[in-house]
């Protein structure tokens, strides 16, 4: 018992700090909660789209742009949630109470689905700071692993969602009568 156990501690003592300096530098993999990015992250679909949730593949320190899917901080409870950034510094974006300017060193984050999404249009611009990585693809459930594809500019949520829709009917998917 005592050899097996010392090659198991030996194991973790070599494989764990390259996992730990991989997670922390540069890339890891985390579980998208909620429906605020619904289509494109946790579909609703089918029952079995119902019963998993995302994991998506997470690049720190990655140059961002307007369009692209990121992992930040709530700004009210510190948690990890995940939106679409919509505009930078220094730039305007349309929200309920007409245009709003972005100010330096913060951006603006929706989700996808304004419905459910507690995001910029409830708690305003957020600090560049709380953006913590890109999110580069979903790993899991395998029959949803996809690279993300970024947004086009100036298409509403509506024809995102349209797009997304059609594109996945186009490849084999159905969308249930009672969820339309």
């Amino acid at each position: 018992m005592g050899p097996k156990w010392r090659t198991w501690a030996k194991a973790a003592w070599v494989a764990v700090p390259p996992l730990i300096f991989m997670k922390d530098r540069w890339m890891w993999v985390y579980c998208v909660e909620g429906r605020s990015m619904t289509p494109t992250l946790n579909p609703q679909e089918s029952l079995v789209d119902r019963c998993f949730r995302d994991y998506v593949l997470v690049h720190r320190n990655a140059e961002l742009r307007k369009g692209d899917i990121v992992l930040l901080r709530d700004p009210g409870t510190n948690e990890l949630i995940v939106k679409r950034l919509v505009a930078q510094e220094r730039e305007v974006v349309s929200a309920h109470s007409g245009r709003l300017f972005v100010p330096e060193g913060h951006c603006w984050v929706e989700g996808d689905n304004g419905r459910l999404s507690v995001d910029s249009r409830s708690f305003g611009a957020v600090p560049s700071g709380l953006l913590e990585g890109l999110v580069l693809s979903v790993v899991w459930p395998f029959w949803r692993a996809r690279w993300l594809e970024e947004m086009v500019e100036d298409q509403s949520p509506e024809e995102r969602m349209r797009v997304m829709v059609t594109s996945h009917l186009s490849s084999g998917g159905t969308i249930d009568d009672d969820d339309e």
